[in-house]
């Protein structure tokens, strides 16, 4: 394999390159970005991109021939919502079709993508589990989650347009760990939580070594398509807090959603349902098809993927 990552400063792109270094020091990679981390220099190749620029697609095109790459990792995607609306779509939306215009013209024959289990969406009338074969509604107020599934829309027409090259998206559900800060373990870190009243959706983890195995197996098997990742098990959300050893203060959604309107537009640019609707509704996935044919198999089941973030949030109040 002689990788191309894109999103070097994401927590995936860069811990996989390390687990891939760690395994071979030599192997082939290049790293599209507009900066090397520190930790990664001398290390690999690196070219310099901006995927929002209007001539991304000719620049990254010649660089996947002149490393000839065979496979692209795309991780450039931010974390946690972006307040510049605009300058998120041109980066997560525009810099993957530029990136999917290059890869059509060079030929390659893998692509992996990060995607996000929020693409669903949190909806009343959603199934006690959502297979690949679900439709991805998203969330109409959370941009973050309109850009992931127009990604995936692109995806799924270069993967008609292009059968030779195997596209992969990778679905996770919330991902949590002792590294991971996201919208998520930020609000799970506050000593008293906020919950609605009145709603204790089940809720599902995926620990983040395992999102890591997940991607170096989706980069080295032969298949394409989309996979949902998830530990095994699911909780409510009032038996998380419990466990946690942390107190809730419920209040109702109307009330929630006024109060809290500043302060999530300041933060996300988005009301404060695009976040609080994923701890409303249910949105669990099925993640049989990435254990049956990308053989996946998580070592955290979702509870021991939760008490993982706990247990570290708690060490680090020690340090």
């Amino acid at each position: 394999m002689r990788l191309a990552v894109t999103g070097l400063g994401s927590f995936v792109g860069a811990r996989v390159i390390e687990a891939l270094l760690e395994a071979d020091p030599e192997q082939p990679i290049v790293g599209l970005d507009l900066e090397l981390p520190a930790s990664l220099e001398d290390r690999i190749a690196f070219r310099p991109v901006d995927l929002t620029g209007p001539a991304a697609d000719a620049r990254i095109a010649e660089i996947l021939r002149e490393q000839r790459s065979d496979t692209v990792l795309h991780t450039a995607f931010f974390g946690t919502p972006h307040r510049d609306v605009e300058y998120a779509h041109e980066l997560e939306v525009v810099g993957s079709l530029h990136l999917l215009n290059a890869i059509g013209a060079t030929g390659i024959e893998k692509l992996v993508v990060m995607s996000s289990a929020e693409v669903y969406g949190p909806h009343p009338d959603n199934p006690n589990f959502l297979t690949e074969q679900h439709a991805l509604r998203g969330h109409p107020d959370a941009h973050s989650v309109r850009d992931r599934v127009e990604v995936e829309r692109l995806v799924r027409l270069f993967a008609a347009r292009h059968p030779r090259a195997r596209a992969v998206t990778l679905r996770p559900a919330a991902v949590v760990g002792p590294s991971i800060r996201n919208r998520f373990t930020r609000h799970f870190d506050a000593k008293r939580v906020t919950t609605l009243l009145g709603y204790d959706p089940l809720m599902q983890f995926l620990h983040e070594d395992d999102l890591i195995d997940a991607v170096l197996l989706a980069l080295d098997r032969d298949l394409g398509g989309p996979f949902n990742l998830s530990g095994s098990g699911v909780l409510p959300l009032s038996t998380l807090l419990r466990l946690a050893g942390k107190r809730n203060w419920p209040c109702p959604h109307p009330l929630l959603y006024t109060l809290r309107y500043l302060d999530s537009v300041g933060r996300s640019a988005d009301p404060p349902q695009a976040f609080y609707d994923y701890l409303r509704f249910l949105w669990v996935v099925d993640g049989s098809r990435a254990v049956r044919e990308l053989g996946f198999s998580p070592l955290y089941t979702s509870k021991e993927a939760w008490m993982s973030f706990v247990v570290s949030r708690k060490l680090e109040a020690y340090v």
